[in-house]
């Protein structure tokens, strides 16, 4: 019998999702999707001081936009009895132990390690210590966290991406799994959700390559297989920057606000850094088709806004008509096919169609032009009726009365024209806005 691929996604709602958060859902998404397999998507509350319901809905909206689709969403602070109820087999089978050293007293064990450059690994001093030892602690208010017992051996799992992987948990320190307070951290939840949720394959970072060193031996002291992981290179901005959720210029929510599409952003994300030609596809389906773990490169990969915004581009000159004005109408602007089809190939996202709205229908201020030449300009403009021929012979009658060519004659005109220094075809804008409008633009009415 086949396994039916099962995969999950699983932020916490510390802070907005950004685009190197959502490259790894999609991996996960798509990797199911491939295989009509099943996308579980999984919140890791179980920090309840930084973790909110509103980056929680925010998490649902991001994935809702981009188009992946949940087929079971689970909370972890839903679930803290199961938790307990594993946690104490692992505690039934001496496969966790009491510790008691304070915060501080931890953080100068680690300063002495360091400095006698040795790593800096738990001792396991409370591993030894005498049952009378740990009463006296308790005696004297010390409530005990409590550590998951690594085997110090070598963790060897095949890795969808990396191939051949190497933990050795003698240099890691045996992970806290249960706080003083009684709280669950990451390793021990994220090891029973899998469990129970039937996770066959876990792609996320290459910064959870010592975690999964670390799980494996935990599904293995829980008598479970652990499921296939997959660990791609995080994601980096053009400097080689990693993205962070303190980083709101590359939140999918910013994204969203700033009207970029959806597939331009899941297009770019997944064809970076891997054998998919880099272009704008239409759907999800389509990218699942092609996508190949064992493709994804080792190197970071660089999410450029420019590569973005060209993606954008073309995805905007392919939308149908009808979406378009119906997206600005719910902005509240009255559109019109005629502008539209003039700007669509020089703007990056929609929003851009309301300034050049107002630049072709509205009014502009210009400083600085060459007052003789504007009307120079002005002058030689052609009578109405204009057509496809104006432009051409307007410009053939500046060229004979004055000295300019290329750029000194044209950046001057399109910026008396529409304010700026570079944006579509003169030659078509000038036949949106007609003789009198030119000609007070020229005058710098």
């Amino acid at each position: 019998m086949i396994e039916k691929v099962i995969t999950r996604f699983a932020p916490s709602p510390t802070g907005l999702l950004h685009v190197g958060n959502i490259r790894t859902a999609l991996f996960n998404y798509l990797f199911s999707l491939k295989d009509s397999g099943k996308f579980i998507l999984r919140i890791d509350d179980t920090d309840s001081e930084r973790s909110t319901e509103e980056f929680t809905n925010q998490i649902l909206l991001d994935l809702e936009w981009l188009g992946i689709k949940i087929d079971e969403t689970y909370k972890q602070s839903d679930r803290l009895e199961i938790y307990t109820k594993y946690f104490q087999k692992l505690v039934d089978d001496g496969l966790v132990y009491k510790c008691f050293e304070t915060a501080e007293e931890l953080d100068i064990k680690r300063k002495r390690l360091v400095a006698r450059r040795m790593p800096p690994v738990y001792d396991r001093s409370s591993l030894y210590l005498s049952e009378s030892e740990i009463k006296n602690y308790i005696h004297d208010g010390r409530q005990p966290y409590w550590r998951f017992k690594l085997s110090g051996k070598r963790t060897n799992f095949e890795d969808l991406i990396r191939g051949d992987v190497s933990v050795d948990t003698s240099a890691q320190s045996d992970p806290v799994i249960v706080r003083a307070d009684g709280g669950f951290l990451y390793n021990l939840p994220s090891v029973i959700d899998d469990i129970e949720m039937s996770i066959t394959n876990i792609i996320r970072g290459e910064d959870h390559v010592t975690n999964s060193g670390i799980q494996v031996e935990m599904f293995q002291a829980l008598g479970k297989k652990a499921p296939i992981f997959g660990h791609h290179p995080l994601l980096v901005d053009e400097n080689g920057e990693p993205f962070s959720k303190r980083n709101s210029a590359a939140s999918i929510k910013g994204l969203m606000e700033e009207n970029y599409e959806p597939m331009a952003i899941n297009s770019l994300n997944v064809s970076i850094g891997t054998s998919i030609e880099i272009k704008t596809f239409k759907s999800l389906n389509d990218i699942a088709d092609k996508i190949d773990m064992g493709q994804v490169a080792r190197a970071p990969a660089r999410f450029s806004i420019n590569q973005l915004s060209r993606l954008n581009s073309d995805i905007l000159t392919q939308l149908d008509i009808r979406i378009i004005s119906e997206r600005l109408k719910g902005d509240g602007i009255m559109f019109d096919e005629g502008i539209w089809n003039v700007i669509k190939s020089n703007i990056k996202n929609i929003s851009e169609y309301k300034d050049w709205d107002k630049i072709i229908k509205g009014s502009i201020k210009v400083d600085n032009l060459d007052g003789s030449f504007m009307k120079l300009a002005e002058n030689l403009l052609p009578p109405e009726p204009w057509g496809d021929g104006t432009w051409g012979d307007w410009i053939a009658r500046i060229k004979e009365s004055s000295d300019k060519t290329g750029k000194d004659l044209f950046l001057p005109l399109r910026r008396a024209i529409t304010g700026l220094s570079n944006g579509p075809e003169l030659k078509n804008i000038i036949l949106l806005m007609g003789y009198d409008k030119i000609k007070d633009r020229l005058s710098g009415k």
